[in-house]
C-alpha cells in the first residue's frame, strides 16, 4: 500500500489529476501483451525528466518498488508491478526533440511511438531503422528496455545498434547522460548497459538514435519451397554470396504444419 504522504509528495511533484489510486486506473495497468498481471498501488504521470527524477526519489525514499510504462506492447511482461507499487507511466514524454540529417541522429522523448518517428523522418529521406510488430503503438523507451528488434534486424541489427546516447534517471534520482551523438563516444557503455534492462537500472527519458538514409529502391521476392531445410539452405547461401536481405520472413503453410503433426 502507498501512504498518503507520498501520494501527497507525488501530486506536488507532477499534479493533482497525473496521480490515480482508482480500482479502475490500476486494472489498465495490470497487464501488458504478455501473459503476467499485476495490480499497482498507483500511476503516476510524470511530463519531463525533472519529475521523474522527483517521482523516483519519493518511491525510493518511502521504500516503495516502482516500474516504468510505455505502451505495454511488450511480451516479457517488463511493464508489470509484479510487487504492487508505482506505475510511473512515460505517455506524456512524447516529442521529437531534434532531427539532424546531416549528423544522422534524431533525438526523441520515449513516449514517442517507432510509427511517429518513422513518419516525421520518411519527407526527409531517413528512417530508423529497428521496426518491431507492433511499431504502431511502440514506444521508443519501450524499444530501449526491452532491446526490440524486427523484420529489418536481420540487416540492420536491433534496438541497441541504433541507440547513440541516453538520458536516464538512476534509482536515487539521479540524473545521468551518456553517449551522444557520435558514433562512438569514449568512456565506459553504459548506453549500453542500460539498452534491455527493462527499467531495473534506470528510467530513459531521453534517447539519441541513429537514422539512415532511406533506401533508393525495394525490390520484393517471393520463393516458394516444398520443405524446409531448403528455403533455409537458400538463406544461407544468399547471405554467403554477400547480398544481405533487408527484411526476410519464412512462412510456413497449413497444410505444411499439418503435415508434421
Amino acid at each position: 500500500m502507498i501512504d498518503s504522504q507520498l501520494l501527497y509528495e507525488l501530486r506536488s511533484i507532477v499534479g493533482e489529476s497525473r496521480v490515480s489510486t482508482s480500482r479502475a486506473g490500476a486494472e489498465v495497468y495490470s497487464y501488458d501483451a504478455s501473459l503476467a498481471v499485476a495490480v499497482p498501488d498507483a500511476t503516476v504521470l510524470p511530463a519531463d525528466t525533472d519529475e521523474v527524477a522527483g517521482v523516483v526519489r519519493a518511491a525510493t525514499a518511502a521504500r516503495v518498488p516502482y516500474v516504468p510504462r510505455g505502451f505495454g506492447t511488450n511480451l516479457s511482461g517488463g511493464s508489470i508491478a509484479a510487487a504492487g507499487g508505482l506505475v510511473i507511466e512515460m505517455s506524456r514524454l512524447n516529442r521529437i526533440l531534434e532531427i539532424c540529417p546531416e549528423g544522422r541522429y534524431a533525438v526523441v522523448q520515449p513516449g514517442v511511438t517507432n510509427m511517429e518517428l518513422q513518419t516525421a523522418l520518411a519527407p526527409l529521406g531517413m528512417f530508423y531503422a529497428p521496426d518491431p510488430a507492433s511499431q504502431k503503438v511502440a514506444t521508443l523507451g519501450g524499444n530501449v528496455g526491452e532491446n526490440s528488434g524486427g523484420p529489418h534486424c536481420l540487416k540492420y541489427g536491433v534496438t541497441s545498434n541504433h541507440v547513440l546516447g541516453l538520458t536516464a534517471v538512476l534509482p536515487g534520482g539521479e540524473v545521468i547522460r551518456t553517449g551522444g551523438a557520435a558514433l562512438d563516444p569514449p568512456g565506459y557503455d553504459i548506453r549500453g548497459l542500460l539498452i534491455g534492462s527493462e527499467g531495473t537500472l534506470g528510467i530513459v527519458t531521453e534517447v539519441v538514435v541513429r537514422i539512415l538514409p532511406s533506401p533508393e529502391s525495394v525490390i520484393t521476392m517471393l520463393a516458394i519451397y516444398d520443405d524446409n531445410a531448403d528455403a533455409a539452405r537458400s538463406v544461407s547461401d544468399i547471405i554467403a554470396a554477400g547480398i544481405v536481405p533487408a527484411v526476410g520472413a519464412m512462412r510456413l503453410s497449413i497444410v505444411d504444419a499439418l503435415r508434421r503433426v
